[in-house]
């Protein structure tokens, strides 16, 4: 579905009902379309006649359920509240992340996660009913839950972005202007682009999915709380948040919200000093399930907890996630980030597992051998990064830049 009123009331729906939605962008390939679909054994495709009728891709239509507002039926409806069938620990959602193997893998979201990321963002960022929270993020971008259930949950205005305005970062600092947003949640990369204002309404802005340099920070801080916000899609979007304030590091990822465990570990599974680098796992109220369909990698990233008390096991507190980012303790409690300690990247928020690029661009016909990289270019504004491919052709192959993207579109989001 399109960003619009539709895609929210097909969301609250599905959870009503009992059961979990799965978001997929109608710009993705067929290929990855199909994928997700047979991965979930999805019951009913939720969408929009519009999108259909662009032929842009193929639904199985025995499946699809049609939203259009327009349609005198659904005046009709009957609009009381009706009661919700989903338990806390019952799935809300499934979020395909980038995999190593070339295939997207979904992570398993429960209720619970949801509810805790809620209520402990509103100790931080002050949320309520008279609050207006920009809904930004693409629905496949689990910052979007964050968007959407802290307003609709605490009573707040969410305003959904229009497609088109989404993608020009001037019309973007209009909308957030004339529409009064004071909540918003946006990603460095598109910081940089944005002619600054004065955003005299924007009370909290959060960054997130990718590092910020020290000046952006300093740039956008003025006149508002600025949150520098960290998580992983298995630990429910947010782990830990830090209000950045003048002089701080501009990685410094802060402290866990509330019921959330963070632990620093060497190669041996023992904590490390304050100061000294360790992979960060995590546990508590907002760890995910695991990965659908995939019980080896579930098995392989998410570990029993060592360290888990009695009062843990009680909560439910017994598993840990091993995210495979790299950050220490500092000597006022709070975690500075690092890095990774695999070839995962963040580029404008999207997790990107450089072996999946890889694997698509050695399919391309006429490809013998490939590579890809990041690479990072400074600019005033910040660090922007960016994808290199290279490649090693077969003898007497015909590629061009041209042929080499479009094979890549079509199976890569």
């Amino acid at each position: 579905m399109e960003r619009s009123l539709e895609m929210v009331i097909g969301i609250l729906g599905v959870l009503k009902a009992g059961g979990a939605y799965v978001p997929i962008d109608p710009g993705y390939p067929q290929d990855r379309i199909d994928y997700i679909l047979s991965d979930t054994g999805s019951a009913l495709v939720l969408s929009q006649r519009g999108l259909q009728e662009k032929e842009e891709f193929i639904l199985p239509e025995d499946k699809v359920v049609y939203i259009d507002l327009t349609e005198a039926f659904y005046r009709a409806e009957d609009s009381s509240a009706i009661p919700s069938y989903s338990g806390s620990g019952d799935l809300a959602y499934v979020i395909y992340t980038s995999g190593t193997t070339g295939l997207p893998k979904g992570v398993m979201v429960e209720h619970q996660g949801v509810i805790n990321l809620v209520f402990a963002q509103q100790l931080q960022l002050e949320t309520n009913s008279e609050s207006k929270v920009l809904q930004f993020a693409s629905l496949v971008f689990d910052a979007s839950v964050s968007e959407i259930f802290s307003a609709l949950l605490l009573g707040a205005e969410l305003s959904i972005l229009p497609p088109d305005i989404r993608q020009d970062a001037s019309l973007l600092g209009e909308y957030i202007t004339n529409h009064h947003i004071n909540i918003a949640t946006l990603p460095p990369a598109l910081l940089i682009a944005i002619p600054h204002a004065e955003f005299s309404d924007l009370e909290t802005l959060i960054v997130a999915g990718e590092s910020s340099s020290s000046e952006l920070l300093r740039r956008w801080r003025i006149g508002r709380r600025l949150i520098n916000a960290y998580g992983p899609t298995e630990g429910t979007v947010c782990v830990s948040m830090h209000q950045y304030e003048s002089g701080d590091l501009n990685t410094n990822i802060g402290r866990p919200i509330s019921n959330t465990q963070v632990y620093v570990l060497d190669g041996n599974g023992n904590p490390v000093p304050v100061g000294v680098s360790g992979e960060l796992y995590i546990g508590g109220a907002g760890l995910s399930r695991g990965y659908l369909n995939r019980s080896e990698l579930t098995a392989e990233r998410f570990i029993a907890n060592p360290f888990c008390t009695e009062a843990d096991k009680a909560k439910g507190y017994t598993r840990l996630y091993k995210t495979g980012d790299l950050v220490r303790w500092l000597s006022d409690g709070n975690l500075e980030y690092l890095g990774r300690n695999d070839d995962q990247v963040k580029i404008r928020g999207y997790r990107i597992e450089l072996g999946e690029v890889e694997h698509a661009l050695s399919g391309v016909p006429g490809i013998g051998q490939s590579c890809v990289v990041c690479r990072e270019r400074v600019t005033e504004g910040g660090t922007i990064k960016y994808l290199v491919g290279y490649y090693v052709a077969e003898e007497e192959s015909t590629l061009s830049k041209e042929s080499i993207l479009s094979a890549l579109s079509g199976v890569l989001p």
